[in-house]
């Protein structure tokens, strides 16, 4: 696990923060929020901004309890994940994520039938409905927080990244305030262009959000592609050598 923390250290922290900083709650919602908000810019922008201080706040939260879970495992069994049979599964796994990852591409989507974009228009009905009231978009901040946490593979990532590191809860935490501030900066960016410009900002969201849309489903794909093919550097070696009984190194 020593070269997984090489790889995937601080840099890799930040990585995966500006993946998901491009996310559905992070960045389409957001811009959607900007685009369709009335009464005037400040108080547009300030409602996204309290949206995004909720999802942030909720990542955060979220980080601390998982890291929090994941020392003491580490501390207790984290010997065992250097036996190869562990390696083998891991291997294993770092393989099927590389697949899926071509399985949820956009166009391998399309080609089925389906619709990639079927979700962002989703939640682009829901932030329109919200928009307006303060307490809904608590409530959508909350919603869209819990829903994208279960196929945040980048953020279950960087929590496996910051226990390899030893860096303690306490200083995690920190780093986790980092990293959820990275996540939401883009959308605070934009917030501020829209405070500052108003309605001349229209042209620029309209863009972020035809790109933010467009890029979502395919740099999730890609994100899982890129966990798995570490995984599988950093585990095939070790299963390899145990499979063949050493004969392959």
């Amino acid at each position: 696990m020593d070269s997984l923390m090489d790889a995937a250290g601080p840099l890799g922290l930040l990585v995966l923060a500006l993946v998901d900083s491009t996310s559905m709650g992070t960045l389409v919602i957001p811009v959607i929020l900007l685009v369709v908000g009335e009464g005037g810019a400040l108080r547009v922008a300030g409602r996204t901004l309290l949206y995004l201080l909720v999802i942030g706040v909720f990542y955060l939260l979220l980080g601390v309890a998982l890291l929090a879970g994941l020392l003491p495992l580490l501390e207790s069994f984290g010997h065992l994940l250097a036996a190869p049979q562990v390696m083998l599964v891991l291997a294993v796994v770092g393989l099927l994520l590389v697949i899926y990852s071509f399985r949820i591409d956009p166009k391998a989507v399309a080609k089925r039938g389906g619709d990639p974009e079927a979700s962002a228009r989703k939640w682009t009905t829901r932030a329109r409905r919200a928009s307006g009231r303060p307490g809904v978009l608590v409530g959508l901040a909350l919603a869209a927080g819990v829903i994208e946490a279960v196929s945040m593979l980048p953020y279950l990532a960087a929590m496996g990244i910051l226990a390899e590191m030893g860096v303690g809860l306490a200083r995690g935490t920190l780093i986790l305030v980092g990293y959820c501030a990275v996540m939401v900066a883009p959308a605070v960016v934009l917030s501020g262009v829209r405070a500052a410009l108003g309605e001349r900002a229209d042209s620029l969201l309209d863009r972020a959000h035809t790109w933010a849309v467009k890029h979502a489903s395919s740099a999730f794909s890609w994100v899982v592609a890129i966990i798995g093919v570490i995984i599988l550097l950093n585990t095939a070696g070790p299963a390899l050598e145990w499979l063949t009984d050493g004969r392959v190194s």
